[in-house]
């Protein structure tokens, strides 16, 4: 009898495991549409956390993806399954939360009828941001966000880790352009109060 309970306690117990699983919901999108992927259970605000974001994994090896801070922007031209890793830290460095997204994507309807000379056209979506600065704590690298915001530039912090120096880096950049010449004009009045040691980098 006593073998027969803790079979049942056993089952039970192995149910309520099964149930309490997070359960995988995808979230199905079409190719060649922008996606804009947040977090739905961090509530607390973007000021004093940092969002670090993987690159999409799927079959699409150059997909194309902006990160936004608390936001990403991505654009899928291969169909198939994608995975987005998000964890989130506090200024102390802390891992405080952490997500997935999962995307099913389908080749759009309206880019089966596109054929330009038997191919299909593949639009470039690759941006433009600017390196201001590169800090080795976040408090530097907030108040020199805060500064640039404050004179009126789309400014935003990203994180960089060197495996190999095993040094970590709070970057400081500015806007998600569209083109690198407009990113070159705004380089350049950056550069007025700022120096000269600015680049542009290509967000992939």
């Amino acid at each position: 009898m006593n073998n027969f309970m803790n079979l049942i306690k056993s089952i039970f117990i192995l149910f309520v495991i099964v149930s309490c699983q997070e359960k995988i919901i995808w979230q199905e999108t079409y190719t060649d549409k922008t996606i804009k992927l947040e977090s739905k259970e961090f509530k607390a605000g973007s000021t004093n956390y940092i969002y670090n974001w993987s690159k999409p994994n799927g079959p699409d090896s150059t997909i194309s993806y902006t990160i936004e801070h608390n936001k990403m922007l991505i654009n899928p031209q291969i169909p198939g399954e994608y995975i987005i890793n998000l964890s989130i830290d506090n200024l102390s460095n802390k891992r405080v939360h952490e997500e997935k997204f999962y995307l099913n994507v389908i080749e759009n309807p309206s880019q089966l009828t596109k054929n330009t000379k038997g191919e299909d056209k593949k639009a470039s979506f690759a941006r433009y941001t600017i390196q201001v600065a590169a800090w080795p704590n976040i408090e530097q690298a907030l108040n020199d966000k805060d500064s640039l915001i404050k004179k009126g530039y789309d400014a935003y912090i990203e994180k960089y880790y060197n495996e190999k120096k095993d040094i970590t880096r709070w970057r400081v950049r500015v806007g998600s352009f569209e083109n690198k010449k407009l990113a070159s004009k705004v380089r350049k009045d950056l550069s007025e109060f700022r120096g000269k040691d600015l680049w542009i980098d290509k967000i992939d």
